[in-house]
């Protein structure tokens, strides 16, 4: 049975000595606990927060002389790009540099990071090559109204995590240190545990690197379950 955002306002209520929150801010509350673990390189360790990880196209595919593209603004990291369907290989500018002249066009080989872009060498030669994208993401922010019947995978698998890490900002709000503490240190323990089971889902084994995308859809249902329909 999913986990409604309004079970979550609700017992931060009860947490907050019985007072109501508007909508707006209950919403800013979670947001903020649920960009805090995502961003916590200490519960994502090496390859992130296993159902964070998001897919994203390209509009409208290659351009022809053009090597550099947005990265989604959503973006925290481990990124892999597939062009026409292959994965693309990770390099750094100096081995671009020496493998080939920064002018050459062809079908892409190499991507690289350039801050907010990604760089794809040798530069596109054709007109709309699908480019996508898979990579370990910000998670889905909570409407600011209306918002009693959302849920995702991270507030059905980890609803306590958000309770205490909403109630420490509540009691912060109201001006009760004293519960903010307590809030906090159990909202500690949750991150731990994410750290935990998430550590136990990588060492299991889960591999997320691909030759092309055929093979990542083919294993994405276990690697990142939240994609499973419900």
């Amino acid at each position: 049975m999913a986990v409604e955002f309004s079970t979550t306002k609700s017992r931060v209520n009860e947490l907050g000595d019985g007072r109501t929150f508007a909508p707006d801010k209950q919403a800013s509350w979670a947001d903020s606990v649920r960009k805090d673990v995502a961003m916590n390189y200490e519960i994502g360790g090496i390859y992130g927060v296993y159902f964070l990880f998001k897919e994203a196209t390209v509009k409208d595919g290659s351009i022809i002389g053009e090597p550099r593209y947005a990265i989604p603004s959503d973006y925290i990291d481990h990124l892999d790009v597939f062009y026409a369907g292959k994965l693309l290989t990770d390099a750094p500018p100096k081995i671009i540099n020496v493998v080939q002249d920064l002018t050459d066009t062809g079908t892409p080989e190499w991507v690289r990071l350039l801050g907010v872009e990604f760089d794809i060498r040798p530069i596109p030669d054709k007109e709309g090559e699908e480019i996508k994208l898979l990579f370990n993401g910000l998670p889905v922010e909570v409407p600011t109204s209306s918002n009693d019947n959302f849920t995702d995978y991270f507030l059905n698998h980890f609803p306590d995590l958000h309770i205490w890490g909403m109630a420490e900002l509540m009691a912060y709000s109201v001006g009760a240190k004293g519960l903010a503490q307590t809030y906090g240190n159990k909202y500690r323990m949750e991150q731990k545990k994410l750290q935990l089971h998430n550590r136990r889902h990588w060492i299991k084994g889960a591999r997320i690197r691909y030759q092309n995308w055929d093979e990542y859809e083919d294993q994405k249902r276990t690697l990142f379950p939240q994609f499973v329909q419900k």
